[in-house]
């Protein structure tokens, strides 16, 4: 398994915020929403495959990065702390 930091900026009117929100949930990986556009993806898909996911939904304008991640500080995000240390525990 592993943990990705995945971020993408939205450039036009679709996907909507709430439409990725929806597509990330609905991926099966565990997933947080931890800044308003940037998310943790702990799952066992490789980088490409969640690069290629992920940019399914997006237009052509849009941004995307995908960072497969091994070790992080934080402060105040928007997930609790506890359960982002324990899903990004389990999978690394």
């Amino acid at each position: 398994m592993a943990n990705y930091i995945v971020s993408y900026d939205l450039n036009g009117s679709k996907p909507s915020h709430e439409q990725m929100d929806e597509h990330l949930e609905e991926s099966g990986w565990v997933t947080a929403r931890i800044l308003e556009t940037v998310w943790y993806i702990g799952c066992e898909a490789s980088r490409d495959e969640v690069f290629s996911y992920v940019k399914s939904i997006l237009s052509e304008d849009d941004g995307l990065i995908v960072v497969t991640a091994k070790t992080a500080k934080w402060r105040k995000l928007l997930v609790d702390s506890d359960s982002l240390v324990a899903a990004w525990n389990e999978n690394r």
